[in-house]
């Protein structure tokens, strides 16, 4: 009985070595291989079964998901926190499998934390494990990538001209223990983030298909003159990435600077290269921790620091721009200066105000009047230029150690917790109020691609007039004659097929030489802010 039982061991043994160990399948007698049980030595046969294993290493967990997001993933995969989740494992044949990340989907295995995620298992041997963003792996294990960005890297580069000692400036609290603990730092609250977190919240590595353009777009010590930047995550098949996609076909239409990718998400399309857009870099970073607490579009301030780029211009996957969009950086730099040293957000077609939701209101709009509001709510889709980087760090310190406003203007202005401001808009809108900020830009970025038929339906006509033509609406405040439009960039473009005909049609324009001007106000386009403003000194919108 024992020899038969050995014998069911070699031969499981013989199905899980490869061919070239076991032999051929002809050369099997089991009368041999029973006789030969007798005197098997087991530490011989842990040995071979090891053999196995070492050539199928050992998947790897990985982040895949947030709550409310979408995973994509060729193996298990598991939902919840560290302490209980649920396995869902990939079903016989099937290559990889996609699994809502949310308590509508999947069961609760830990209610009220907001913190639950889904993670994959990956085999590091396989190609899909070499496409996944650094960051997710610690590690010898991480798929080797060139880092971009550092604590180490920004600090030793410090003194390396005007932008760089500004953004050492910016995020020195995060990269810095001494700064974190100094006398000046603000009290941190309950939800403040580690040091160690942040820290590692500014690390970034540039994807091995666009090193070359990494290489030629940015200088030695890591610095690009102008660009435009964004951030996103989700799955590679999906329309989060085909939106991001034609985002960045836009930019190699329309523009002639580069894109700056920030990927937050777990790996981006294989077919992604050089040769297609070769002037996009594509980035890799670390999402937030899920148990942080934080919403995903506070990646966009991240990417902004990280991006060192002397004038940005941000742009969100939902948009696509269009000709001309490259006014903006000259007019960035012209009005974000060392006087003006904070970021510039267009006006938004929604006039915000304390009838809203936000726990900040009280503080800027006492008793419904808002006499600490220095602008109309904006659209957050700034532009900066180096000046505004501390800026930027500030604010999300801010969000990120949990710090409080303190009450001023005696009292009249109360207090106001910064993790209280819970979106990327709700903090650049409360950050230049707090700061005294008034510059505003036209709407660079109409509301949605549908805006765009008035300037397709204008390419034919004789004159630069147009009866049916909408501004931006009014409010009693700040615009109560509207706002003016600018064609440089559209927003909420949601859908990629909708988004290829725009870009069609944009291109048939330009090559027609019928492109009209740009900027639309009452019925009428201009082609500079100028001749806008020169007709319409009342404007306060600058573009």
């Amino acid at each position: 009985m024992a020899a038969f039982a050995w014998c069911l061991i070699l031969l499981i043994v013989a199905r899980l070595l490869p061919p070239h160990l076991a032999g051929p399948a002809s050369s099997f007698n089991p009368k041999q291989s029973l006789l030969a049980a007798e005197s098997f030595d087991f530490q011989e046969m842990q040995s071979l079964v090891q053999v196995r294993t070492a050539i199928q290493p050992t998947p790897v967990w990985t982040f895949c998901a947030g709550q409310w997001q979408e995973c994509e993933c060729p193996g298990t995969v598991r939902w919840g926190t560290a302490n209980q989740w649920h396995t869902i494992k990939l079903e016989p044949g099937a290559k990889q499998q996609t699994i809502k990340c949310n308590v509508n989907k999947l069961p609760d295995v830990a209610p009220g934390d907001d913190s639950k995620h889904c993670q994959c298992a990956v085999r590091p041997d396989t190609a899909f494990f070499q496409r996944l963003n650094p960051s997710l792996i610690a590690g010898d294990e991480a798929p080797k990538a060139q880092v971009a960005v550092s604590c180490e890297k920004l600090e030793a580069g410090r003194q390396d001209g005007q932008a760089a000692t500004a953004l050492w400036e910016a995020v020195r609290a995060f990269c810095s223990n001494s700064s974190a603990k100094s006398n000046s730092s603000p009290k941190q609250g309950d939800k403040a983030m580690s040091q160690k977190t942040m820290h590692s919240l500014m690390r970034a590595w540039v994807d091995k298909r666009f090193v070359g353009n990494y290489e030629r777009i940015f200088d030695r010590s890591g610095w690009a003159p102008r660009g435009f930047v964004n951030y996103y995550a989700g799955l590679p098949s999906g329309k989060h990435t085909r939106m991001t996609e034609k985002l960045i076909e836009s930019v190699h239409a329309f523009s002639s600077q580069p894109i700056i990718v920030f990927h937050f998400g777990m790996v981006t399309p294989q077919e992604w290269n050089a040769q297609r857009w070769p002037r996009l870099v594509l980035l890799h970073a670390s999402p937030i921790p899920p148990e942080e607490g934080r919403s995903f579009n506070f990646n966009k301030l991240r990417a902004m620091l990280m991006a060192r780029i002397r004038t940005g211009v941000q742009l969100d996957s939902d948009q696509f721009v269009a000709p001309g969009v490259d006014a903006m950086f000259q007019r960035t730099e012209d009005e974000v200066t060392q006087n003006y040293a904070m970021p510039i957000l267009p006006v938004h077609f929604l006039d915000r105000g304390p009838a809203d939701q936000g726990a900040y209101w009280d503080r800027y709009c006492p008793q419904s009047h808002c006499r600490w509001q220095t602008a109309r709510w904006g659209h957050a889709h700034p532009t900066w230029t180096y000046w505004a980087l501390p800026w930027v760090g500030r604010w999300l310190r801010r969000n990120f150690r949990d710090e409080t406003l303190p009450d001023l203007k005696g009292g009249s202005m109360s207090a106001l917790r910064v993790t209280d401001i819970p979106e990327d808009e709700d903090l650049l809108n409360i950050a230049t109020w707090e700061e005294g900020g008034t510059k505003q830009w036209c709407k660079f970025d109409v509301p949605g691609p549908e805006d765009f038929n008035s300037l397709l339906e204008q390419s034919d006509a004789v004159t630069p007039e147009c009866s049916d033509c909408t501004d931006i609406e009014s409010d009693a405040r700040w615009y109560p004659d509207g706002a003016a439009k600018v064609f440089y960039t559209a927003h909420h473009a949601t859908n990629p097929d909708e988004t290829k005909d725009y870009l069609e049609k944009l291109l048939g324009l330009v090559k027609e030489h019928k492109l009209p001007p740009p900027i639309q106000y009452k019925g009428k386009f201009y082609a500079s802010g100028v001749a806008m403003k020169s007709e319409h000194p009342e404007s306060r919108c600058i573009i």
